[in-house]
């Protein structure tokens, strides 16, 4: 198994309580925690056995097979613990025939919350009300996006699946594992005209945003039940108690999070928020039981 070492960021929508997940104490307003993550700009450290020391993103690079992967793949989840002490932008991801028609990556990215914590006014944004994208840049651009964007009632342990191509953003109070895919891409179309370090308003990507909004799809919401697999394109995941002995039996290297207690496989100890991946094949013995998510990769750009 590959431990691995979680990284921080600070966001300018972010909160203290991802110190509880493994954050770094000294970033005041962290909004995500990247647990697993093999992109060049975010790789996570090796912190166990023989590749200590080395970051995913350039084993993954050199050594694909190991996990499962074909030369030239990435590891093609990214899993982090997501926080938002305010709204989020109101924001879309790429589809997957944008990127490739742009000749950016070979997917899109869709991605899934499982609400450790609910939104403090029990809604998200989630969906277009509107389908005809001129209204919808007129609307954006005269600051009026409340008619634009559709909410969505959610609570703690809902669980919401946001295909790629969907407008949507985290509210106030949300504290969510959240599971993409490793296509890093988001296009901003609101963002209350906030500023960043330097006084300057965040940029948008509205043009972007529009290309590749599809407004006639919706978030999905429903229960993560405990030790049923959860399948979507990309992925499947289960939430479940990590106990015992493990056998990871697919072709590819799982993802598993810790999201409740403190994990020990054989000498090591996994903390909550933090992530191993499971590799091909691989035994482990649990020492010491923990409430975790295992995250399957599902290859299908392969076919």
């Amino acid at each position: 198994m590959l431990k691995l070492e979680p990284i921080s960021k600070r966001r300018i929508w972010g909160t203290k309580k991802l110190h509880e997940y493994c954050g770094d104490q000294s970033i005041d307003k962290i909004g995500s925690i990247y647990t697993v993550s093999a992109i060049e700009e975010i790789s996570n450290r090796i912190t166990n056995g023989e590749y200590a020391g080395q970051d995913l993103y350039h084993l993954v690079k050199q050594n694909p097979e190991m996990l499962g992967l074909e030369k030239g793949e990435t590891y093609p989840l990214i899993v982090s613990m997501t926080g938002a002490g305010d709204n989020l932008s109101i924001q879309v991801h790429p589809t997957d025939d944008y990127v490739m028609e742009n000749g950016i990556e070979k997917t899109g990215k869709s991605e899934s919350w499982y609400f450790l914590e609910g939104p403090d006014e029990g809604w998200i944004y989630a969906g277009a009300k509107i389908e005809d994208k001129t209204i919808i840049r007129e609307k954006i651009q005269e600051g009026k996006y409340k008619e634009v964007v559709d909410t969505l009632p959610v609570n703690q342990l809902d669980y919401v699946f946001i295909p790629s191509g969907t407008l949507h953003a985290l509210t106030t109070g949300s504290l969510v594992y959240e599971i993409q895919q490793s296509t890093d891409i988001t296009y901003r179309f609101y963002d209350y005209d906030r500023v960043d370090k330097d006084e300057k308003k965040r940029e948008l990507h509205l043009e972007n945003a529009l290309d590749t909004l599809e407004p006639s799809k919706k978030p999905e919401k429903s229960a993560l039940q405990k030790n049923e697999w959860k399948k979507e394109k990309p992925y499947q995941i289960l939430l479940t108690d990590f106990k015992e002995g493990y056998e990871n039996k697919e072709t590819v290297a799982q993802a598993m999070t810790v999201i409740n207690g403190t994990l020990r496989i054989e000498n090591e100890t996994v903390e909550k928020g933090m992530s191993i991946l499971i590799l091909p094949g691989e035994k482990l013995d649990v020492r010491q039981s923990a409430e975790v998510i295992i995250a399957t990769p599902n290859m299908y750009w392969r076919s």
